[in-house]
């Protein structure tokens, strides 16, 4: 079975495509093939990654929720007095995005996801990260959370599956023929330029360092030429260096991650102390539970650092483990991107993938020392209603895509149990001539018993000559003597061969 690569333009599997995938003999009459399998009503191709995305998405909310427990037991029983407080509410957080994942995947209907609607979600976006910075709260310099209703939240979180889904119908749109590359930036810019900008300015350059990788990794799989990709890495380096300059205390992380013991009890302190968890794990770890960072002395340990936490209790190899379920997921979502209904949809899910993506390496590797923290959350483990509720509402989008494969395959496998049929049921077949059924319809089966039944010639017209029958008196053919000699039906014997004579031999 041919795939194609999602850089290869995410096309749609047509009509055609979708038969030629299918052009192994068929198995019964039904219409399904030896290559296709059904589970559940939905062929096998679609519903395979569809069901390891659940199993690995179900894992890792299931262990998030075990972690947030393990890791912030000890400070939610001296500050709240109940060591499930954190718990609680991480597991409300995820059962709010489980049913945000539902509503995108089943319950919205499509016209939530076109252009005009989602353009009123991003203004509405754009609405609230302006209110950050009038009635926002923050900590430690960077005002991100909005707090309505008792409800905090970050608004920059809840741009990221908005983005992705209106990206995703602009690059379609710009990359099929007669895409207007005015009309493309000018809505590029209008409705996410400006929200990036606005994060940018809380200052929360990591959610806006994560939302351009993803953009430009969509763009490359909707057919940008690669070349272009080098001019936006310049950039993104000359910016990278201004954001450096203009804020000192990113500097100070970039330093940390070059060398953390240099100030181990001050700037260094997270990052030596996640370390010294990773080490003290080992292969295997202490066990679930038995963690000693977690006892006051490694900060956020249920937040952006509860990786360190998790190596220092499952060890190497459980850590491992984690990355592989999570590369597990990350794989099944780029496959569902491949069976995609068109190319929006393809754009769709391998934007959320690409994004979820990002996040866990940037967080994975600034706990690692490898690269510098950023302060994101690790996706579905990481305590925080904000990152739980918005990875959820990724992994819906990706469901949503999943499932408008199948919609659409829907029409192919009812074009493929048509088929011509071995008998027929419209009656019996009789001899040319003889009577009629009584029911008013009969089959001929194209052969003639006697002369009386061949219908009388036609008359010509009076002045016309009559086309000769070449049938005989029999009630068949004749035979035409073409002779044995093929060339004699060319040629006479005293005849010599044809020559042709152009004008310019004379």
């Amino acid at each position: 079975m041919r795939e194609e690569s999602p850089r290869q333009g995410m096309r749609r599997p047509d009509s055609d495509r979708a038969s030629s995938q299918r052009s192994t003999p068929r198995s019964g009459r039904g219409g399904q093939t030896l290559s296709e399998r059904y589970i559940a009503g939905v062929p096998a191709r679609i519903m395979r990654p569809r069901l390891i995305f659940m199993a690995c998405l179900f894992t890792l909310v299931c262990f998030g929720l075990l972690m947030v427990y393990s890791a912030s037991s000890v400070e939610a029983l001296h500050e709240n007095g109940s060591a499930t407080f954190f718990l609680v509410r991480q597991a409300t957080f995820a059962g709010v995005g489980v049913l945000a994942m539902v509503a995108i995947v089943r319950v919205l209907p499509d016209s939530w996801f076109g252009e005009n609607v989602l353009r009123i979600f991003l203004i509405g976006m754009i609405l609230l990260l302006f209110a950050v910075f009038l009635v926002g709260s923050g900590s430690r310099g960077a005002t991100r959370w909005l707090n309505i209703a008792g409800i905090q939240f970050q608004p920059s979180e809840f741009l990221k599956p908005f983005a992705i889904a209106y990206s995703a119908i602009i690059l379609d749109r710009f990359f099929s023929p007669g895409g207007n590359i005015n009309e493309f930036l000018r809505k590029m810019v209008v409705y996410l330029g400006i929200s990036l900008f606005l994060i940018f300015i809380q200052p929360d350059y990591g959610t806006v360092l994560i939302i351009s990788l993803t953009l430009m990794c969509m763009a490359l799989f909707a057919g940008l030429d690669p070349k272009f990709i080098i001019g936006v890495i310049i950039l993104v380096i000359v910016m990278s260096v201004f954001a450096l300059v203009a804020e000192p205390y990113r500097m100070v992380r970039v330093q940390v991650a070059l060398n953390p013991w240099a100030d181990e009890y001050g700037d260094g302190y997270q990052a030596t102390l996640a370390i010294m968890a990773f080490a003290s794990g080992g292969l295997f770890g202490r066990g679930i539970g038995n963690s000693t960072m977690k006892y006051s002395y490694l900060p956020e340990a249920h937040n952006d650092y509860i990786l360190a936490i998790i190596g220092e209790e499952v060890g190497f190899f459980g850590t491992a483990l984690l990355f592989l379920v999570f590369a597990m997921l990350i794989y099944s979502a780029f496959r569902i991107a491949e069976q995609a209904a068109d190319r929006r949809g393809a754009l769709m899910a391998s934007g959320s993938a690409v994004i979820l993506a990002v996040q866990f390496l940037i967080n994975a590797l600034g706990i690692l020392n490898v690269f510098p923290m950023t302060g994101k959350p690790l996706p579905f483990i990481s305590y925080g209603g904000s990152s739980i509720i918005v990875s959820l509402m990724l992994a819906g989008l990706i469901l949503r895509v999943s499932h408008e494969s199948a919609r659409r395959d829907e029409y192919d496998r009812r074009r493929e149990s048509f088929a011509v049929m071995d008998e027929s049921t419209a009656g019996v077949p009789h001899v040319r001539g003889d009577r009629p059924s009584r029911n008013g319809f009969t089959v001929l089966d194209g052969s003639a018993s006697e002369p009386a039944a061949r219908p009388r010639p036609r008359t010509a017209p009076q002045g016309r000559p009559q086309r000769p029958n070449p049938r005989s008196s029999g009630g068949g053919y004749n035979r035409i003597n073409l002779n044995s000699d093929p060339s004699a039906r060319l040629r006479t014997d005293d005849q010599g061969p044809r020559v042709r004579r152009d004008f310019h031999d004379r």
